[in-house]
């Protein structure tokens, strides 16, 4: 065979080894098929092979199949379920999983979805489960659809379901009830759901109410006796509409602002109603709940600021911090994008960030407040089980700052701050929310809130300060609020003596 390829004698001379050769490599590949896909009469236990993870997708396939063929027990059912609601299988076995259970036991179906839908961290997996919501009109899984929209998912944000990005859920609801009626269906399953058990769904609907442009129809509810009657929620929201033109956005927000509709807040509801109303009325309707207490301690020391210009306080704040010395974190290893320096902030700046920001550095003037800043900060140096913090608020009786200390509801890390209950109590009139980054005198690498920071300020959407020494007697001072927006104040210094 010198000089002939086998190329060339399998084209040219088949042999007797050749055809043997080639009906042994068909045998293989047809009983590497068959161990794959054997059928659904291969299944001797369909719960079984769909309750195990990693199989090859085609097993998962005949155990559909057989099930569907012999009926679904309770046992297959309970795997089918979790293959819904689970991680770890592939996309397609877990649709044939949802159209199985719709068939059998859509209560089922339902009721997994319910539990995981919110949570579902596979990101294709959760569009899909939408789309299939969609087409199958679940409209009794409207109410989980609305919580799964309403949270944000590390993932899902910023992709594209559709041509106008929308997210799966919404896609979902507008493929139940029309696209026109999606408004109105959020806003009565707020009205009609538990006040009691489904507090959590009706602060859900309010939110996406208020992000997709729903504002004008919700004052027009709050103002409209009969629809809040008897409506807790309602009416407290209602009074915060009146009374200071403000609407809450977020879940939170709306915990905040039933918080200052206490009895006991009577008082700080009157000055929040006397100082939003030297506001111009386009600043006061679109101030956030957390420019509420800037806007009383404003009110006390400052008042000139509730009407200033937008220009003229970036203007103040530029000028007093220009000289001051600063410090930004190393965030090596954590992307692009984050800055502290307030030029790179301005059009994202609101009024309630501007006056937060001239409260604070006017606050750090103050000799008595730099000093217990600096003795707490000393103390927290020595304490290695938890970073310190607390509020800022203003003495009611002088307008002067006080530094409220709250022992952490746990002490797990010298590098966190567990805020405890008190603290939010405090902070729901309260100017700031602050913590320490003073775990050494030379702390200049965590000058500035971090990534759990950031997390806390979305969540709570109050303002924060973060205290940072730079050396044994320098502490940088950081204005942070949601959406990553932070400034650096710069540094304050240890009073003599």
């Amino acid at each position: 065979m010198t000089g002939t390829t086998w190329t060339e004698v399998w084209r040219t001379a088949p042999t007797r080894i050749g055809h043997a050769l080639l009906a042994g490599v068909l045998v293989s590949v047809a009983s590497m098929v068959a161990s794959c896909r054997g059928g659904p009469e291969s299944v001797q236990n369909p719960a079984e092979v769909l309750s195990r993870s990693g199989l090859a997708r085609e097993r998962y396939f005949d155990a559909i199949d057989a099930a569907r063929l012999r009926g679904v027990d309770e046992a297959t059912k309970a795997a089918l379920r979790r293959m819904v609601a689970a991680q770890g299988y592939a996309l397609d076995v877990r649709e044939q999983a949802f159209a199985l259970l719709l068939e059998t036991d859509r209560a089922a179906l339902v009721e997994a979805l319910e539990n995981s839908l919110p949570r579902q961290g596979d990101v294709a997996w959760r569009g899909r489960a939408c789309e299939l919501i969609g087409e199958a009109r679940l409209q009794e899984l409207i109410p989980t659809l609305i919580r799964s929209w309403a949270n944000p998912a590390p993932g899902l944000e910023g992709k594209s379901f559709n041509e106008k990005g929308e997210r799966p859920e919404r896609m979902a609801i507008a493929a139940i009830v029309g696209d026109d009626q999606l408004e109105a269906v959020i806003l009565r399953t707020m009205r009609e759901s538990s006040p009691v058990t489904q507090a959590n769904l009706r602060a859900r609907c309010w939110e996406l109410l208020m992000k997709n442009g729903a504002q004008d129809r919700l004052r027009a509810l709050l103002q409209d006796p009969e629809a809040t009657k008897g409506d807790a929620m309602l009416i407290d929201l209602g009074r915060i509409a009146r009374d200071l033109g403000v609407l809450p956005v977020t879940r939170e927000e709306i915990l905040w602002s039933r918080e200052l509709c206490e009895s006991k807040r009577d008082g700080f509801m009157e000055a929040a109603k006397r100082a939003l109303a030297q506001m111009p009325e386009a600043r006061r309707s679109s101030l956030e709940i957390r420019g509420i207490p800037i806007a009383v301690a404003v009110a006390a020391r400052r008042p000139e600021l509730l009407a200033a210009s937008d220009d003229a306080m970036y203007e103040e704040i530029a000028a007093r911090i220009k000289a001051r010395r600063k410090a930004s974190p190393d965030f090596t290893g954590y992307g692009s994008g984050y800055g502290e320096i307030l030029y790179q902030h301005r059009e994202k700046l609101v009024w309630a960030d501007r006056a937060a920001m001239l409260l604070a550095l006017d606050l750090f003037q103050e000799e008595a407040l730099l000093r217990h800043l600096f003795e707490q900060a000393d103390r927290d140096r020595e304490d290695r089980s938890t970073e310190y913090g607390g509020v800022i608020a203003l003495d009611a009786r002088t307008n002067r700052g006080a530094l409220l200390e709250f022992v952490p509801r746990s002490k797990a890390s010298d590098v966190r701050y567990e805020s405890p209950q008190a603290l939010f109590d405090a902070l729901y009139t309260a100017p700031f929310h602050y913590h320490n980054h003073t775990q050494k005198y030379d702390n200049s690498d965590y000058a500035g809130p971090h990534l759990g920071d950031f997390q806390f300020a979305d969540s709570t959407r109050c303002n924060g300060l973060v205290f940072t020494f730079l050396d044994s007697d320098s502490i940088d001072i950081d204005f942070y609020r949601h959406d990553q927006v932070v400034v650096d104040l710069g540094c304050v210094e240890r009073p003599e003596g």
